[in-house]
């Protein structure tokens, strides 16, 4: 028998009693102290904080029933108490009980058994503290566990509630109620059948339920069943609201467009590649409208992404409601499943995508185009403005032009851009010729930029005669792209790719930098021209223009009062306080500027007021029908008369036919270039032209 230091509060006023009860716990192993009375036995209970207290009935003071009360109150109803007493009346024992006695010992004691009686007690006291700290904790993981738990028997009423419902939302559970009063009948035909699998089978049974309490509030449960015995199962019921609708809201930032909420690319591709399959069962077709947004670029430059946004959500609305194909194609109604279908997708940026499956004719695809392109071209109202938007549209078939989901898209696409390119505003089907234009594109934008690195450019000067010095005074800096493999290209189909990919810039820097160096080296031997250099609207807009120009004017000690830089009518559409004040800045460093193809674009003569240029370049569309359309010299006369009043010097390009040449002169033209004079030459045979004659007024001598 072991006590493991159990203490003992012992209160007895009869001295022979109190010696033989401490003697016979003291053997037993037990702690004991010892007190003479009611009084003493309350302030040695503070003192020595025992796990149980002996205590005599009769003691003088405080008796032992008033002790008892006592203690009762301070200790909890868990701490044992055990009255000694030499009354056997059933009410003395009652009253001892009814004031929290846990049991009591009648005198005469017999000294042999009392240790044990006190080990039992004890054993029963530890037992009952570790059954009330297994509850507690059994209790707090009921309360962490954020499922409402319930026992229900097989009649479905709720035995027990474990953990209160209230912690689930919405449900109210009440112990003794029948479970068909809290949830509808076939959600509690759910809970009786998974309890009787869970007793038959023995293992956790498990099932999900939804619940809708008004049109704006639906929330969704997990439940698990676990046996308990033949006749009760522990159900647990989660509240997984939030985490549906986190799923939801993950899917739809995986699957559909933030803005429009349209699906997006991932979630098109994945529907393209399933209809594809289903409609290599079937014998309809299958169409993939790609449609682009045109001008919708200005249209968020001008007015703001915010306006923008607010636009693709109004384009994608009106798109949803252009593509009920129940309006203007016919369908077997007995067979809606085979009917055609249309679905939208907004797959980046302006541009979006339509599935179109069930097709029996391929104008069907054309149809929905064109329904589409005139239902976009209708005002819009953002702002209270009306903004007109066009729609490009590119079709591509399945199985005709490709038979994967990749393939068809891309072809799709490289129809949209073929409708651009025929000027926007219409439907273009895929070909395989375009296609081919797409590849060549694709591998020219690829080896310009290895151009650059690899020295494949070269320049070419085209010299342009002073009239009023019969000389050549300058030349026009042309640029040639020697392919290693498709040979000499032309500046017409790089120099626009260059200007879309962002390459002019730094290809326009090479430009300037090598005609630099090539016209020094003319310096050093004796030849002083000037030279034109072509700049394009994309570098025009460069923010550090300026900065490139006179930096690389340092680098190459060439002089600006030598330098001209050429700009069309396109760059300066759109004047405004950039445009001027790049213009000054150039002018103000002595480099002269001059207006080529001026009369192909939008001409203004506000801007020719105001901005700074020196020359005005007649375009050689002008100068090629001028013998022959009275329309065209007049467009030359004007623009000479007004250069002259304006104070602008004049050259034409161009120049074939001295007859050409004559009346230029004659009109007032002060410089002029063309293949008349010369072609393009190298930089080595430009001094050539200082060893020719000069030319005067009334002989011109035809250079090759």
């Amino acid at each position: 028998m072991t006590t493991d230091c159990f203490n003992i509060l012992l209160a007895d006023d009869d001295a022979t009693i109190r010696y033989l009860m401490q003697i016979a716990l003291e053997q037993a192993g037990f702690n004991v102290t010892v007190a003479q009375n009611g009084d003493e036995a309350i302030r040695l209970f503070s003192v020595s904080q025992p796990d149980m207290v002996l205590l005599d009935v009769d003691m003088p003071g405080k008796n032992g029933y008033e002790v008892c009360s006592y203690l009762r109150k301070k200790a909890g109803s868990e701490f044992p108490i055990v009255m000694v007493t030499g009354m056997d009346d059933v009410r003395s024992i009652d009253h001892a009980f009814d004031l929290g006695a846990t049991d009591f010992i009648v005198k005469p004691i017999n000294w042999n058994l009392i240790p044990y009686h006190i080990l039992y007690l004890k054993r029963a006291y530890l037992n009952l503290i570790d059954l009330k700290h297994a509850n507690v904790r059994s209790r707090a993981i009921f309360n962490a566990i954020p499922d409402a738990m319930f026992i229900l028997n097989t009649d479905g009423v709720v035995i027990e509630v474990l953990s209160h419902p209230s912690k689930i939302s919405c449900l109210t559970i009440n112990t003794g109620k029948k479970l068909s009063q809290s949830f509808p009948k076939h959600i509690v035909k759910k809970y009786l059948n998974a309890g009787i699998l869970a007793r038959k089978q023995q293992k956790i049974e498990h099932f999900e339920f939804q619940l809708k309490f008004d049109a704006q509030n639906t929330r969704y449960y997990e439940c698990r069943i676990v046996t308990i015995d033949s006749n009760e199962t522990l159900c647990l019921i989660q509240d997984t609201t939030d985490h549906v609708n986190s799923e939801n809201k993950i899917y739809r930032l995986a699957y559909f467009d933030a803005l429009t909420g349209l699906p997006n690319r991932h979630s098109f591709m994945k529907r393209l590649k399933r209809e594809i399959t289903r409609t290599s069962f079937t014998s309809h077709k299958l169409a993939i409208l790609f449609l682009d947004l045109d001008g919708f670029k200005c249209i968020n430059d001008a007015m703001g992404h915010n306006t923008g946004d607010r636009m693709l959500q109004s384009a994608a609305s009106r798109l949803q409601q252009s593509m009920r194909t129940s309006d203007f194609l016919a369908f077997n109604p007995q067979n809606d499943t085979n009917k055609p279908k249309a679905e939208l997708a907004r797959i980046g940026g302006d541009e979006f995508t339509i599935i179109f499956s069930n097709l029996e004719r391929t104008e069907d695809a054309l149809a929905m185009a064109h329904r589409i392109r005139e239902t976009m071209q209708q005002p819009f109202q953002i702002d209270n403005r009306d903004v007109v938007l066009t729609t490009s549209v590119g079709i591509a078939l399945y199985p005709d032009d490709g038979a994967d989901a990749e393939t068809l898209l891309k072809h799709a696409d490289t129809a949209m851009n073929h409708a651009k390119n025929e000027g926007r505003n219409n439907c273009q089907f895929y070909s395989s010729t375009l296609t081919r234009q797409a590849e060549k594109r694709l591998n020219l934008e690829n080896g310009l930029r290895r151009a650059l690195i690899q020295n494949e450019f070269h320049l070419v000067y085209q010299p342009q005669l002073d009239i009023a010095s019969g000389q050549f005074e300058s030349v026009e800096v042309l640029i040639r792209w020697q392919h290693p493999k498709e040979g000499l290209i032309s500046p017409a189909d790089f120099i626009p790719l260059a200007e879309e990919n962002g390459l002019i810039i730094p290809i326009g820097e090479w430009v300037l930098r090598t005609a630099c160096i090539e016209a020094m080296k003319w310096q050093s031997k004796g030849i002083d021209l000037r030279i034109s250099v072509n700049l394009s609207p994309m570098q025009f807009k460069n923010p550090d223009l300026v900065k490139s120009v006179l930096n690389i004017l340092a680098e190459t000690g060439f002089s600006p009062n030598q330098l001209v830089l050429e700009i069309t009518e396109s760059a300066l559409m759109n004047c405004n306080r950039e445009t001027l004040n790049t213009l000054v800045a150039l002018r103000s460093h002595n480099i002269e500027v001059s207006l080529d193809d001026f009369g192909t674009g939008y001409s203004s003569m506000n801007y020719l007021m105001h901005l700074p240029i020196n020359n005005i370049k007649v375009d050689k569309i002008f100068v090629d029908r001028m013998l022959e359309d009275e329309k065209s010299l007049a467009i030359i006369r004007s623009i000479i008369s007004l250069s002259k009043n304006l104070g602008f010097t004049v050259t034409a390009e161009g120049i074939e036919s001295s007859e050409q040449a004559d009346l230029l002169k004659t009109l007032g033209c002060d410089s002029l270039q063309g293949y008349f004079y010369s072609k393009p030459v190298s930089s080595e045979k430009i001094g050539a032209f200082s060893k020719k004659q000069h030319y005067t007024e009334t002989e011109i001598t035809h250079i090759f």
